[in-house]
């Protein structure tokens, strides 16, 4: 899945996420300052590439310009506290930070365990004038698992877990500059995650550990421009300096959920990648109530050995009423692999994107203001031969 928010794009916006992937328990998002969201399932235009499942665009507010304020906050597993207020006649932020006390009660109820995560958050928008908008964007979380080893009962129930501590942030500057006919927006980010797991047998001697490092540096244009009051066109492209570093050890009889022997016991390594995309979008309404959408992007990752794909798109959607739409789209979609795959057999770089062929349909109904049904059937055909 693909995360946004406010335009730049997050690995992942969950506490304690999986390496590799992008699941986890709790989001780290402040929900007081989201403005709004969409979600693209499959079927997301030639604007979004090297993912495959669905795009969640979050838009955060604006913080308050008429005055400063703050509110304190407690729910059923936190406590946290927001600030919002402007900082000159032209600029404003919103500020939040967020604990966990489950580690409280997991630990006074004698867990062997603990689990803890923080959360901070920290956006400032200044507006010049009415043609141009400066942003700048940090998130952060930090997650821990404390383990209590204090008797043989405690060590036996922690060898069956997996701890897990993960610091992440994503800070990023945006600009935005409209002219006559559209505008184009730049974004400057940084995305840095380290995941520090381990687990011990019940005599405390490690069974694996991971200690890793993934960091993107992403520049990211896009122009809109207006061909006509029905039609529009989108240019744009995405730059990325990627560098992984692993030290990883594994047991020398690991055995895979499949039942193989994994030939790596441990594992360091430090590279570094680079990403491209370069796609164009073009929008137009036909016969008043048919809108098509077609556009075609292309991907580049250099740690690959086939490392240059294309990804064609098409999407229709016909307006049946006022509220209700019949949508159709379709097109090819290139997924490069995790990091770590990559690290973890050298013959690995001989892989190629992963490859979806995509076929959706569905309709949508706007209920309110504020609510939007969707009702999709889709095919994915995942045939590509490696």
């Amino acid at each position: 899945n693909l995360y946004l928010i406010d335009g730049i794009e997050v690995p992942n916006i969950n506490q304690f996420g999986t390496q590799g992937a992008t699941g986890g328990p709790l989001s780290y998002v402040n929900l007081d300052f989201v403005r709004e969201t969409s979600f693209s399932t499959g079927g997301f235009s030639a604007l979004y590439g090297d993912k495959l499942s669905s795009v969640l665009d979050i838009k955060l507010r604006d913080g308050r310009e008429d005055r400063f304020c703050g509110k304190s906050t407690i729910s059923a597993s936190q406590f946290g506290l927001n600030l919002e207020g402007p900082i000159t006649d032209k600029s404003n932020f919103i500020f939040s930070a967020r604990r966990s006390y489950l580690d409280f009660i997991f630990k006074a109820a004698s867990f062997s365990f603990v689990p803890e995560y923080y959360d901070v958050l920290l956006k400032a928008d200044f507006n010049p004038h009415s043609k141009d908008a400066f942003s700048f964007l940090f998130i952060s979380a930090f997650d821990n698992v404390k383990v209590f080893n204090d008797d043989s009962d405690q060590r036996a129930d922690n060898s069956r877990i997996l701890g897990t501590d993960q610091i992440q942030y994503v800070a990023g500057f945006t600009y935005r500059h409209l002219f006559t006919d559209g505008f184009f927006d730049i974004a400057l980010s940084r995305n840095y995650v380290d995941y520090d797991s381990r687990q011990q047998d019940s005599l405390l001697n490690p069974i694996f550990t991971n200690k890793s490092k993934e960091e993107e540096n992403s520049l990211r244009a896009d122009l809109v421009f207006k061909l006509s009051k029905t039609s529009e066109i989108n240019i744009g492209g995405t730059a990325k300096l990627i560098e992984a570093d692993f030290d990883i050890l594994f047991p020398t009889s690991f055995i895979t959920t499949f039942g193989d022997s994994l030939p790596v016991t441990s594992l360091k390594s430090e590279n570094s990648y680079t990403k491209f995309g370069i796609y164009t979008n073009y929008n137009t309404l036909l016969f008043s109530k048919l809108t098509a959408n077609v556009g075609i992007r292309s991907d580049i990752f250099t740690a690959l050995n086939k490392n240059v794909y294309f990804s064609p798109r098409l999407s229709l959607s016909y307006a049946l009423t006022d509220l209700t739409n019949l949508n159709f789209s379709t097109g090819i979609y290139h997924q490069s692999p995790s990091y770590i795959w990559l690290e973890a057999v050298k013959s690995n770089k001989d892989l190629r994107m992963i490859q979806v062929n995509q076929f959706v349909l569905g309709f949508d109904q706007r209920i309110s203001s504020d609510a939007l049904l969707k009702v999709e059937a889709f095919y994915k055909n995942y045939d590509k031969k490696y």
